[in-house]
């Protein structure tokens, strides 16, 4: 096995888990999180998702540092799917840190200092902020995009249409999903608290 190979399988092998956790494990920690009856139940599902804070961006700087081997070593700079790919990265980061990690931090927090109660209207609120929802959904969205672009590369038009197309996807599912997971939650026992 040459150098090149090597890293090669560490890029996919760090890729599978970043990949996992932004299409399949957070998603659905989020949708367990706002189906949660009570905080205890909240508590529990955050603890699940606890260790994709480290699993994710450890994961996404080892992509990016293999990822910058990879295309110098073989000369990829100047392609579209690879630049479409390092704007994603980019975009992802920034998102996952500015946006999606801090609303999760105070969702745990004001979780953690609650009792084992039916979720209180201010924690309903925070589970279904706004915030976590649309950075969540522009993680899972990018990432679905990149695993595209890493297996198709195609030039820059179609990188950017297939990225739009994905965006706009995950956008009406969000929209359409969240308003039949709300109308499902307040038909099943939800229970008000002043």
């Amino acid at each position: 096995m040459n150098f090149y190979a090597l890293v090669v399988f560490v890029h996919v092998f760090a890729a599978v888990p970043l990949l996992s956790a932004s299409i399949v494990a957070s998603p659905a920690v989020r949708a367990f999180v706002r189906r949660a009856r009570t905080t205890r139940e909240i508590r529990a599902y955050l603890a699940v998702g606890h260790p994709l804070l480290l699993l994710e961006p450890l994961s996404a700087l080892i992509v990016l540092a293999t990822g910058i081997y990879l295309a110098s070593a073989a000369s990829f700079w100047s392609h579209g799917w690879l630049q479409m790919a390092l704007v994603l990265w980019i975009v992802n980061a920034v998102a996952a840190g500015a946006v999606v990690k801090p609303a999760l931090g105070r969702l745990t927090a004001h979780a953690s200092a609650l009792e084992d109660l039916p979720v209180s209207p201010d924690l309903d609120a925070m589970r279904w902020s706004t915030r976590w929802s649309v950075g969540g959904d522009l993680l899972f969205a990018n990432d679905v995009a990149v695993l595209f672009l890493m297996t198709v590369k195609p030039g820059w038009p179609a990188a950017l249409m297939v990225v739009a197309g994905v965006n706009v996807a995950v956008s009406l599912a969000r929209v359409i999903g969240s308003a039949r997971v709300r109308s499902e939650i307040n038909r099943h026992d939800f229970v008000d608290i002043n």
